[in-house]
């Protein structure tokens, strides 16, 4: 039986954390339309909104670097709307996960990934 790894990293944003959260936690449609190479496709499938626990999103995404165009499927557990702070924000990825296979890529390349993500959005919110 396959044994579950955890990986984590985060980056400090100088967006507005309610701007940021508007966008990645309760309408990620958008972040399709603002990284449409990276994810060319967000789709809720599961729950009446994007940011309930219990909601299934499916994450249509390219990583250039490895080659990747796949998708993922992501459920909502947690969110934590009471801990914002005032100036800019911080986005922390836990991604917990099983390796199907000896030769998946490590995690950490989708952790770098979702940071690389993270800033981008953040650069285009504080174009706005």
């Amino acid at each position: 039986m396959a044994q579950l790894q955890r990986v984590e990293g985060q980056a400090e944003l100088k967006c507005d954390a309610n701007k940021f959260f508007e966008i990645w936690g309760q309408n990620p449609s958008l972040v399709s339309k603002m990284c449409p190479i990276k994810f060319p496709k967000v789709e809720l499938n599961e729950g009446e909104c994007w940011d309930r626990v219990g909601s299934v999103i499916t994450w249509s995404y390219v990583i250039d670097e490895i080659g990747e165009h796949a998708f993922v499927k992501t459920r909502v557990e947690e969110c934590d709307k009471e801990n914002k702070l005032d100036e800019g924000c911080t986005v922390k990825w836990i991604l917990e996960y099983e390796k199907m296979n000896e030769n998946a890529p490590e995690a950490d390349i989708y952790v770098d990934y979702l940071l690389g993500v993270a800033k981008d959005l953040d650069a285009c919110l504080c174009s706005v």
